[in-house]
């Protein structure tokens, strides 16, 4: 990622997750928006642009803000086309979210999983809901 501008991050102990979108609003394609993710997990740690839709980025944030609401859920983004990359956050009977996915492109693989408490959840839901830091094209 060029900068932080506009990118939204969690962070859980050794866990953090980056994301920024570029969304180009005129495209009629399924995939129109890029999606920048950089996970950091423990000593393991990968980048790459995923290409999903802009209608499954809004239900992606409507249910992480609803899984912080509530505190229970699951909220899952997957790339339709390509190496089929994926992020999946769900919260358990105690509260505890375990975020697991995939980024891959044709040389480097990097799965991911991680558990840690709701409480680091509220600050990241706060930016993500914030459609502001989404990067709007025509």
């Amino acid at each position: 990622m060029e900068d932080n501008l506009n990118s939204i991050k969690l962070i859980a102990g050794d866990f953090s997750l980056e994301m920024r979108a570029k969304i180009f609003k005129g495209d009629p394609v399924i995939n129109n928006t890029n999606l920048w993710v950089k996970v950091v997990s423990g000593n393991f740690s990968g980048a790459m642009q995923m290409e999903v839709g802009s209608l499954d980025l809004e239900q992606f944030v409507q249910q992480i803000c609803s899984m912080n609401n509530s505190l229970k859920g699951r909220a899952h983004i997957e790339e339709p086309y390509g190496n089929s990359c994926f992020i999946d956050f769900k919260m358990n009977k105690t509260g505890h979210i375990k975020v697991s996915g995939k980024l891959k492109d044709f040389d480097h693989h990097l799965d991911f999983e991680n558990v840690f408490d709701q409480t680091y959840l509220p600050g990241f839901v706060k930016d993500l809901c914030n459609t502001d830091l989404w990067q709007e094209v025509e």
